[in-house]
């Protein structure tokens, strides 16, 4: 294993092997006296040069060195190479062998010279050759800790940028439903109304007056409503709700406004205790998509609205229209809207379902649980 280095640390390493190597050989060459010494002093430093290499052929220059060592004694290389060789190993097997093959290369002359204290001496080298392999054992086994700790600080890093990716994406898919749920119904219904101005231009003056003051009305509500959306998007509004927060009471008021804009919708409400808050919000999404639906595709035809439920039970809203034959709208769809609430629903822990019934019509049918009210 060569682990991952800066290539000045690198030219440092083998900076400091090369002045060592001269440090210990050319004082060699200098009192060699004999050729047999003077060959000895070369080898040792052809053998101390070749140490640059051990980054590519560790794995049979290294033991080669300590062979060559064995005849050319050189500190440097039999250090350098048990070193180097115990950092690369990924196995202590081999590590343990070339630590023996660097203490039988220390004690080679030793063998030559037959010097008095023979066994300290062969002791004292493998205690050298030892520490200097377990250094190196060391230094590898840290390696790996520092790169298995970059990775994991990387993987966390990548992580977490494609969890904030997600978190982004999921903020941008929320905002663009809310910013559909409150400008597809209201310009809907300004549509419908300028519609209706379109298609009789024979109407009297105070009922003209009265169509426009309630496009300005609902164009004014949708742009109030818009423009609360886009304050949070620049963060004006740090811990506002994306939108003005319905309640029951504004459900009812959806049909209301559906019927002054000329849609012939009836309300069956059969709901009479307080819908909590977050109920009630989800509820208002599902009856204002389904009557912005029925304003672009359905205006002419029939539609009501059902409200049925109680505490402890299910909370159900389902809304229908007959049909449509061969009509077509201009007016243009996000493609987002059923899938919205169909989210909302699901969310809140409800069901729903849309679709042609047997009887002609299209409904759209929510049910949610309604939990009793804890006292």
């Amino acid at each position: 294993m060569e682990a991952p280095r800066g290539n000045r640390s690198a030219r440092w390493r083998d900076a400091l092997v090369v002045v060592l190597v001269l440090a210990e050989m050319v004082p060699a060459l200098i009192v060699a006296t004999d050729a047999a010494g003077l060959v000895r002093a070369v080898v040792a430093l052809v053998a101390g040069l070749a140490l640059l290499g051990r980054h590519r052929w560790w794995r049979w220059l290294l033991p080669l060195l300590l062979v060559v060592n064995g005849f050319a004694w050189s500190l440097v290389v039999l250090l350098g190479a048990t070193f180097s060789y115990a950092v690369r190993s990924p196995r202590r097997a081999p590590t343990f062998l070339v630590g023996l093959l660097a203490t039988m290369s220390a004690m080679v002359p030793i063998f030559q010279t037959r010097p008095a204290p023979m066994l300290l001496w062969a002791l004292v080298s493998a205690l050298v050759v030892g520490v200097t392999m377990v250094l190196g054992m060391y230094d590898r086994a840290r390696r790996l800790l520092l790169i298995g700790l970059q990775e994991r600080a990387d993987e966390a890093e990548r992580r977490q940028a494609i969890a904030e990716e997600q978190a982004r994406r999921a903020e941008r898919t929320r905002i663009a439903r809310e910013m559909h749920d409150i400008v597809a119904h209201k310009i809907s219904l300004v549509a419908l109304q300028a519609g209706a101005l379109e298609v009789n231009p024979n109407l009297d003056r105070d009922k003209v007056a009265e169509s426009a003051g309630l496009i300005r009305t609902t164009a004014t509500e949708a742009l109030s409503e818009l423009r609360q959306v886009l304050g949070v998007l620049r963060g004006a509004d740090d811990g506002a709700p994306l939108a003005p927060q319905p309640t029951w009471e504004d459900v009812r008021r959806l049909v209301e406004s559906s019927k002054d804009a000329g849609v012939a919708v009836d309300l069956f409400d059969f709901v009479d205790d307080p819908v909590p808050d977050a109920l009630a919000r989800t509820m208002y999404r599902v009856v204002q998509e389904s009557l912005t639906n029925i304003h672009k595709h359905a205006r002419h035809t029939r539609a009501r609205v059902a409200l049925i439920g109680e505490p402890g039970g299910d909370l159900v809203v389902e809304v229908s229209n007959v049909l449509p034959q061969g009509f077509e709208t201009d007016l243009p769809g996000a493609r987002m809207g059923l899938s919205g609430i169909e989210t909302r629903v699901l969310h809140a822990g409800g069901s729903i379902t849309s679709g042609p019934t047997e009887d002609g019509r299209f409904a759209v049918k929510a049910v949610i649980p309604w939990p009793t009210a804890q006292v």
